[in-house]
């Protein structure tokens, strides 16, 4: 699915740009789907994306944090975690992917 097809109904569907990345797409693609299955409600996912950035924000302030963060890595975040507390993929299945994904990233070099 194009990132435009995803964004129908929204209030960016005619922007020109709102992903940075392809990955960016995919992850409200996911968060879209999500809540299109009745599995979560925006408001659901939108107060974990708060508590992400809050969390993030803080961090920072005590000087614990890179400041690089940008919003689709708190979007992210509160993906990973709303779709482990839900019971659909738990952490360590989140975590194991991320390393096979960090490593083929390493082998491309």
């Amino acid at each position: 699915m194009k990132p435009e097809q995803l964004l129908a109904g929204t209030r960016f569907e005619h922007e020109e740009r709102v992903f940075g990345a392809p990955w960016e797409a995919r992850a409200f693609a996911l968060a879209r789907g999500l809540v299109e299955a009745g599995i979560c409600t925006w408001d659901e996912f939108r107060a974990r994306l708060i508590e992400e950035i809050g969390r993030a924000d803080r961090a920072r302030a005590a000087g614990s944090a890179a400041s690089g963060d940008g919003y689709y890595t708190h979007f992210l975040n509160a993906l990973e975690k709303l779709v482990a507390q839900k019971g659909i993929v738990d952490a360590r299945a989140i975590e194991a992917r991320m390393k096979e994904i960090v490593a083929t990233f390493d082998e491309e070099g």
